[in-house]
């Protein structure tokens, strides 16, 4: 028959019984667990009980162990030390300092830096991060697959907790030497004409751009759909076609330059998003507190 769960040996019992052997004293062991002294004797009493045997032999006022519980010494001790090793552990990862974190981003431009930075603060924290598009991240964070989602959108999705990052515009990308390149911006007559070069259905700027443009009355052509920004920085400075990218992924070195269209839809936000529940997750809550907060 098992035991009855209730009666099972404890740690509390064994760190009673390891400190009644280090001290020679029931009063000293009590006073090194910060209990009272009856609660260290019924501990050792409980175990004498239950398992039919002598363990503390008290000689005064002096207690050491019996024979047989000499023997179980190293292991006793072995077990408070693994003990204590987990204990510290989960301290460390109740501060944020350890643990795992599974974080998807839309944009690696916005989002590698600030889980670079997170790295160099908490190395203690094992990352895995993978690209995918805004809608596809949301889908995988609420199946629990991913803890945080870097994600573009107008605001913040309902029902998720974050922080917004920074404010971007839906811009038209193409090389620095192309003619429309040198005007201050576009108008939605002659983006129309254009071939365009999008994200996957799935990505946050593609949504906003093709939502503006239906209020805009406006059927974009849409050349090619490519998830992979690498792929769509080629296929631009190749003068194939026109990307439809965002500002804040743009910098100096691209040898392209992003020109804005003048219609208030095509503003965005990058967002770092998770579930409210995992808020209190050390590991989440550390990434959540390290990242900047966008003005506005």
């Amino acid at each position: 028959m098992a035991d009855n769960p209730r009666s099972r040996l404890t740690l509390a019992q064994l760190q009673a019984l390891n400190a009644v052997v280090e001290t020679s004293s029931f009063s000293l062991a009590a006073k090194r667990l910060g209990i009272a002294q009856p609660s260290v004797s019924n501990h050792v009493q409980a175990l004498e009980n239950r398992f039919k045997a002598r363990l503390i032999i008290r000689d005064g006022h002096t207690a050491r162990p019996s024979p047989s519980l000499t023997a179980l010494l190293p292991r006793i001790r072995a077990l408070l030390a693994l003990s204590d090793d987990l204990e510290s552990e989960l301290h460390e990862q109740s501060l944020g300092g350890k643990g795992q974190l599974r974080i998807g981003y839309s944009a690696f431009q916005l989002a590698i830096p600030h889980i670079s930075a997170f790295m160099s603060h908490s190395p203690g924290v094992t990352i895995e991060a993978l690209s995918a598009a805004s809608a596809d991240l949301l889908a995988m964070l609420e199946a629990g697959k991913i803890d945080i989602a870097f994600i573009t959108a107008r605001a913040r999705p309902e029902g998720l907790s974050g922080l917004k990052l920074c404010a971007a515009r839906v811009v038209i990308a193409m090389p620095e030497t192309h003619e429309l390149a040198q005007r201050p911006h576009l108008d939605w007559r002659m983006v129309e004409s254009l071939p365009l070069i999008q994200r996957e259905k799935s990505s946050g700027t593609r949504q906003i751009f093709e939502a503006a443009a239906t209020v805009a009355s406006i059927t974009p052509h849409t050349l090619l759909s490519l998830g992979s920004w690498e792929s769509i920085c080629a296929m631009i400075s190749s003068g194939l076609g026109f990307g439809v990218v965002l500002d804040a992924e743009l910098s100096p070195g691209d040898p392209f330059k992003g020109v804005p269209i003048p219609d208030p839809n095509l503003m965005a936000s990058h967002w770092a998003v998770c579930l409210p529940e995992m808020t209190k997750v050390a590991a989440v809550e550390a990434f959540l507190a390290h990242l900047p907060v966008a003005a506005g």
